[in-house]
Parts: structure tokens; sequence; C-alpha cells
């Protein structure tokens, strides 16, 4: 009887044990559907964990960049941390697809992402760029590499995530990523968000930067969408998104490119295309379908997935997962570092983030049991890991950065991943499509509405112009007009001032439609 007791006493004293040692095993809920846990594993291994509800509408996973460009000269050295790029995307809009304009970001976590490129492998300088492609809030903002590997990690506008295999950017001259115009005519676009060379035709977004960066020898076109410039499978139904020429610029060089816009940049024969294909008011159809092959490299084989609506995508530096199999990973796959992962299952999408030994006594993981922990803790079925070292680093609301870089504080890097609650659109009334207006201090006119975006002009006091409509379709049959949008805490107006149009906060802004309203001002 006493050994029997004393056995319980022993089981009762390890399972204690063991509870403490797993304390945070139930996972806390920090949004509607996105929850937090922090794990502790052999060896004292410390590994944070991330997981958002597959296919909720009212939550996104995205991706976001260094200084909001993908090679920006806002931050230095074109990297900010994981935190700066929190701030700068919080309260942010969402272009979370055509039905949801207006909505905003809530980020509830984020974690680093993509390696580096540099300008010739394997010790050139660092290219200002992330290494693979990227999607970011709908917007095909940078190429993956043509049959280059695993390409990225992403989930798409219905929040199903995958992993992508070896792709190309359409598979043959005729259906690659092109552009149709008004005449049914065609002309391939060559590249997205690079620099423009002597016979280009180049798709800029908001992403590349303010404008477009580019000299006065060609012609660029400026399209209105109302869709983001989504990727398309090859061979879907409906693969293109349209957009209506707001503006033609011959030999002016560098264009300014707002928020929902694009820009077609053309040099050499490209640009006499453009000369003379597009009208001003005319719509042209934006064709960025991406071919995935698959991947034959690894074990488990990969499949083709499609990439019909991908929403956020970036690069990825290898799967380590595969239905529920570990790959085929490099040997010998011995050292253990910090390292920062996606993955995923039927029901979750999952970020993660080991720390490193150095690192209040943890001690890393390589490959191997990075793949084991997402398999057998989180029930992943598909895990794909990216940068990791000093760069892997988590972000919780509430918490801020939960891990301890190995570097000693975080590492600024080029672009990251977040989970976002998406908060409803709100809009002001304040104006109506026509106002007269003017500024009733000295103020700035944005490239879209908030602060996260650039300026394209400094106001002095006493500028005089029009508020303006600014419409989204929200269905095929239903529109709404996103002027007076809420965002990074103000009210946002679109209107026309000294022959520019932009967006200025509404406290700046004063009615002068009476003639006593303007007497009473000036």
């Amino acid at each position: 009887m006493k050994n029997f007791l004393f056995r319980g006493i022993i089981a009762i004293c390890f399972a204690a044990m063991f509870f403490s040692q797993n304390a945070g095993a139930d996972w806390e809920t920090i949004s509607a559907g996105i929850d937090y846990q922090k794990f502790t594993e052999a060896g004292n291994t410390l590994v944070y964990v991330a997981r958002m509800l597959n296919g909720n509408q009212n939550c996104a996973f995205d991706t976001m960049n260094a200084g909001g460009y993908l090679k920006s000269a806002n931050v230095a050295y074109g990297r900010e941390t994981v935190s700066g790029m929190v701030s700068r995307y919080n309260d942010g809009l969402n272009d979370y697809y055509w039905k949801t304009w207006g909505k905003r970001n809530d980020i509830i976590a984020a974690v680093n992402g993509d390696y580096w490129e540099r300008e010739s492998y394997p010790s050139g300088p660092w290219s200002g760029y992330p290494l693979g492609g990227q999607v970011q809030s709908g917007w095909f903002i940078r190429r993956y590499g043509g049959f280059s590997g695993s390409s990225g990690v992403f989930v798409n506008a219905w929040g199903v995530p995958k992993i992508g295999g070896d792709v190309w950017n359409g598979e043959n001259s005729s259906a690659r990523q092109k552009i149709v115009f008004a005449d049914s005519s065609e002309a391939i676009i060559t590249n997205i968000n690079l620099p423009r060379g002597s016979e280009d035709l180049i798709v800029y977004t908001r992403h590349n930067g303010p404008h477009t960066q580019t000299d006065n020898s060609g012609v660029e076109v400026v399209l209105e969408l109302n869709t983001p410039s989504f990727p398309y499978a090859y061979g879907a139904p409906s693969n293109s998104c349209t957009g209506t020429i707001k503006e033609i610029r011959d030999g002016q060089g560098s264009t300014y490119i707002p928020y929902d816009q694009i820009v077609l940049s053309g040099s050499g024969s490209y640009a006499t295309t453009l000369r003379n294909k597009c009208v001003l008011g005319q719509t042209i159809s934006i064709f960025l379908t991406i071919r995935d092959y698959g991947f034959s490299g690894r074990t488990p084989k990969h499949p083709a997935q499609d990439w019909t609506s991908c929403y956020g995508s970036i690069g990825c530096d290898r799967e380590i997962l595969i239905d529920s199999q570990v790959t085929n990973l490099p040997s010998p796959d011995t050292l253990k570092r910090a390292r920062t992962a996606f993955a995923y299952n039927a029901t979750y999408t999952f970020l993660v983030v080991v720390d490193e030994f150095m690192n209040n006594g943890s001690y890393g993981m390589n490959f191997q049991e990075l793949a084991e922990f997402c398999r057998d803790r989180l029930s992943a079925t598909h895990a794909a890991s990216v940068d990791g070292g000093g760069s892997s680093c988590m972000w919780i609301k509430g918490k801020g950065v939960v891990n301890v870089p190995s570097d000693g504080s975080e590492r600024a890097t080029y672009n990251g991943m977040m989970f976002v609650n998406l908060l409803p659109a709100t809009y002001s009334t304040a104006f109506s499509e026509g106002t007269p207006v003017t500024n009733n201090k000295g103020t700035l006119l944005y490239l879209g509405p908030g602060t996260n975006f650039s300026y394209r002009a400094s106001l002095p006091r006493g500028q005089t112009g029009t508020i303006l409509s600014h419409m989204k379709n929200i269905s095929p049959t239903e529109s709404i007009n996103m002027n007076g949008v809420y965002a990074k805490g103000q009210y946002w107006w679109k209107w026309s001032v000294n022959g520019m149009e932009g967006w200025t906060r509404e406290d700046d802004l004063q009615d002068i439609t009476s003639i006593e309203n303007w007497e009473i001002f000036n």
C-alpha cells in the first residue's frame, strides 16, 4: 500500500512538473479567430506561435515592407524592424478584396519575412529587395523567380493557405503577364516594380515608392483599378483585372502612384505601343498570371497550386513539411538556430518563431526539429521556413516582441508577415462631391488616405479646390464612395487642388460654399 501511495505521489509530482513546464499549454485568444501560445520544448527550447482560423473573413494574412516600400528610402539601409513595420501598417487601410474597401488593419501578430537578395551570389552587396516574390493586400508587387524551387507561402482572398512550388509568371509569349487594350490588341508585361530598361513594359504599383523613378524617355499611363492587381492561375476563367486610363504622360519622367492605381511604364517599342493604343477614359485589362508546376525536387513531391486571387504571399526558404511528411532536408541537418516558419492545416494557419540557445537557455532548432514541432505539436500538415537567425522575431498585440532576438535586439529586415483583424469601414459626411474647400492650415497632399502613404505636395494655408468622388465597386451592381474614409486616426478626403489630386485629413479642410464662410476664413 505504502509503495502504491509512493508511486502515486511520484506520478503526481511528475505531472505537476510537466504542467509547470507547459504553463502556456492553452491557447490565449488575442482577437476573435487569432490565438497565441508559448511552448517550452526539449532542452528548454522556447517556441512562440500565433494561429489564425482559416476562412475567417474578419481576419486576414498579409505581408508588410520596410518603410512601406519594396526598396525603401524611408528607413536606414531600406530595412525596418518588425515592430516598426507593425506601427507603419497598423490602422492603415487594408484593400481586402473587392467587397471590403475601407476596412483597416488591427494587427494581432507579426513576424519577419523573406531572406535578402544580393546583387551577385553568394557574397555581393545587398540589393535592397527581398529575395523572393511578394503579394500584399491582393497586389502582385514582386515576381517570383522562374523555376527557382519553392516559391513562397500564400493565403488567398478566401483565407485558404498554400505553399507554392516551381512557378513561372505565365506560360508562354501569348499567355504571360500582359495587358489587353480596348481594341483587343496585347502587349507583354516585362516585369513588376523594377527599374525600367530601354525596352520594357513595367507595371508599377504604389509599393515601388511614391513615384515610378523613371527618366523622361518613355510613356507612362496611369490606371485606376476597382480591385487590387491580383495574381491569377494560368487558365483561370476570370483571370484579369481592369483599370480606367486616368492620365497619359509622354516624355515627362517619373509619375506619382496613388494608392489604388498602377502605372504602365513603356520604353522603346513599348512606349510607341502605349502612345498609339491608350486613350483617356478607356478600360484596359491586366493579366498577372502565375503558373505553378509543383516541385519534383522534394520528397514527397509537391503538387502544383492554384494562385487565383492570392491575397498575401512572401518568399520562403524551403518546404520542410508536405502532407505531414518531413521533406528531404539538407544533410547534415545539425545546425540549431533561431527559426521562423509558416505552417498550416485544414483548420489553422500558423506563424512560428524559435529562440536560439543564447536566449534564456533556448537551444534553437534544426530544420528536422522545426518540421516535427509543426507536425507533432501544432498538427500542421504543411510548413516552410523563412529567414531565421538574428532576423527571427514575433510581435503580439498587447505584448510587443515576445521572443528574445539572437542579435540581442530586433534586427531590421526587408519585409514580414502578419495576421490582422479587419476593422469595419467608417466614413464621414462632412463634405460631399463638388464641395469647394480650402485648407485652413499648412497641410500635406497625400497619395492615399492615411499617413502611411507618401505625400506629393506640401500646401500652404489658403489653397482652394474641390472635393472629388472616389467610387469603388463592392459588387457587380453596387459601389461605394470611398471619400471621407477613416484611417490612421483621421478622416480623409480626396480633392483637386492646384492641378493635382490627393488626400488630406478632414481637420485641415474647410467648406467655403458661401461668401460668408470664405470671408470669415480670410
